[in-house]
């Protein structure tokens, strides 16, 4: 009778422990994940596609309506293998984006680092369009050879040192703000 109370209060502990000593872990439903990437040749340039899931919590939803800009910088990597020494880098390109509300218009505004403005009236159409890439330039003609195998990663994340000092120093080891992809790696073959 003593073992199976004790069984009862271990089981309860656990329980208690999983509602309410980890918060941040139940309510981080913050994600970022890349579903598929694509390179695609247009004349003498190289340009990818890409689509990703996207997931804020209420936290992160709050904050873009209250005015405080959401910086994703996109990171793109091309690299040729070679069997005996590191990986050559053949080309690496960053892309910010920013989403923010503005409260005049009352619109929701994403920004891309090429000063390419598009305004949304909810904030849900500005995630479903946060969450595609489309036709960005990532590389040259020229960079390649046309036998080639090359390695290509890519990696969205949200940039934190864009934030508001005192939210950067709230959010320090907040997992609700750490929304990051894992870095996405394919085989890209040139093909004439």
């Amino acid at each position: 009778m003593h073992c199976l109370k004790k069984i009862k209060l271990n089981i309860f502990l656990v329980i208690w422990m999983c509602l309410f000593a980890s918060p941040s872990v139940i309510a981080a439903d913050n994600s970022l994940i890349i579903k598929n990437a694509e390179i695609n040749n247009q004349f003498e340039a190289y340009f990818l596609s890409a689509d990703f899931d996207l997931t804020f919590n209420d936290d992160l939803d709050e904050a873009i309506r209250k005015g405080i800009p959401i910086n994703f910088i996109i990171e793109f990597e091309l690299k040729k293998p070679r069997k005996y020494w590191f990986d050559e880098e053949v080309a690496k390109k960053t892309k910010e984006i920013v989403l923010s509300f503005h409260a005049l218009s009352r619109q929701f505004i994403l920004t891309e680092s090429e000063n390419h403005l598009i305004a949304f009236d909810n904030l849900t159409q500005a995630k479903n369009e946060l969450k595609k890439i489309k036709n960005w330039r990532v590389f040259d003609k020229s960079q390649i050879d046309d036998t080639d195998k090359y390695l290509a990663y890519l990696q969205v994340k949200l940039d934190k040192t864009k934030l508001p000092k005192q939210l950067q120093v709230d959010i320090t080891n907040n997992q609700e703000w750490q929304l990051a992809s894992k870095q996405f790696q394919w085989i890209f073959v040139n093909k004439k």
